[in-house]
């Protein structure tokens, strides 16, 4: 029998935060690709303005500031996430057309020592297209700039190297570009698995806690059904004389108010907390009515109070062990509630010194323990303690820790 009660959580998916995300992941990619841009544009400018003199008076410029403006936006979508995929589009596609149209920009043969600038930055337009478009689109772009750029090469306007040199930057730039795209797909799809992987972990979550609440509002129900109801029913066919009358109307009357504040209960409702001495009058209050005298005592116990639920499981499972005790403990046996608090911990423990019971021998159809006093008390963040053997009588202790409750 267990008496640990199931932990009510918060939001899993507030209090939750995978390290790696998708949204993560693609901000991450869009910083470090707008650092490259700027970076990497702002130190080769002055060799693009060093060519110009070699380039058409229109397009050279034309095509140089688009990419240095591409480059820019490149950069302002780090700060601004809806830019991001549109501004590594733009950046991809006019690198692509600055390239293919090199051989009309050159006017001018330009010197051996002089790279065509555009080889300064295929990397950066590389990665712009692994991040802007699908894998598949993305692989043709990365492959399709060091061809192009291979033919250029070979090309006078791209310098008339020989095919190894030409090759040896094909494939330099083809690794580089190649290497960024299956570093972006694996992330990417990783970051995706979490994502997964979170929202199943909060779907089963958000159904354990809603299952958990159900059994919870099943112990409730069954806990005020047999300690209200059936006792009720029990006291009153066995009244036979007018003071037992008088107390069988008694506990109708608290059994309707348990159903009416049970029906009133809801998720949204707001009880303030019980202090401990209301507590103890409250379990007073109750065990009086009983056919035997039951003795409640116990120290000072200063302001500490409880949470309302709280204060209801304890009452309600002491006054079930009180009545347990006087169905079943015998005539002539002492019996008492204590109630104390020791720092953070309250106990409310409800003992006789009758005959006992053997737990195991309990019919599983048998709602008084199980139902009224362990899972009760379970449910409302307590632990409840059932101590007894045949002829030892019975202790039953009930313990409720509010650092635990603070902890959780």
């Amino acid at each position: 029998m267990t008496t640990e009660a199931a932990p009510f959580g918060v939001d899993p998916a507030r209090s939750v935060r995978a390290t790696i995300t998708q949204a993560s992941t693609e901000r991450a990619f869009a910083i470090l690709l707008a650092v490259a841009a700027i970076g990497f544009g702002a130190a080769f400018a002055p060799s693009v303005v060093t060519q110009l003199p070699y380039l058409d008076p229109v397009w050279g410029p034309a095509s140089a500031l688009a990419v240095g403006a591409s480059f820019v936006l490149v950069g302002v979508s780090a700060f601004v996430q809806r830019l991001a995929q549109p501004a590594q589009i733009i950046c991809a596609l006019l690198f692509l057309v600055a390239l293919v149209t090199w051989p009309i920009t050159v006017r001018d043969v330009l010197p051996s020592t002089q790279l065509p600038w555009p080889w300064w930055l295929c990397n950066v337009a590389t990665i712009a297209a692994a991040m802007g478009f699908a894998t598949w689109r993305a692989s043709v772009y990365n492959a399709l700039v060091p061809a192009v750029y291979v033919l250029i090469r070979l090309t006078p306007a791209g310098g008339g190297v020989g095919i190894s040199r030409a090759l040896l930057d094909g494939v330099y730039t083809a690794i580089l570009g190649g290497a960024a795209l299956v570093l972006i797909v694996v992330l990417r799809r990783a970051a995706a698995d979490v994502d997964a992987a979170q929202a199943t972990a909060v779907r089963r979550y958000s159904r354990a806690i809603r299952e958990h609440a159900t059994e919870v509002e099943r112990v409730q129900v069954d806990a005020i059904v047999h300690d209200s109801v059936l006792t009720t029913l029990l006291s009153a066919a066995r009244a036979d004389t007018i003071e037992a009358k008088t107390l069988s109307a008694r506990m109708a009357r608290n059994a309707i108010d348990h159903l009416d504040a049970a029906a009133s209960d809801g998720p949204g409702s707001t009880v303030p907390p019980v202090p401990l001495v209301e507590l103890r009058q409250r379990i007073t209050a109750a065990v009086s009515a009983l056919a035997a005298p039951v003795d409640v005592h116990g120290g000072p116990l200063g302001s500490r109070t409880v949470p309302a639920a709280v204060a209801d499981a304890m009452a309600s499972a002491a006054l079930q062990a009180a009545v347990n005790s006087v169905q079943h403990a015998g005539a002539d046996v002492s019996r008492w509630v204590v109630v104390r608090q020791e720092r953070d911990v309250v106990t409310v423990e409800i003992g006789d010194d009758g005959t006992g019971f053997d737990m195991s021998s309990i019919p599983a159809e048998r709602l008084g323990v199980r139902r009224s006093i362990v899972e009760r008390v379970a449910a409302a963040g307590g632990v409840a303690d059932v101590r007894t053997a045949p002829g030892a009588g019975t202790t039953v202790v009930l313990t409720w820790s509010a650092a635990k409750e603070t902890s959780e």
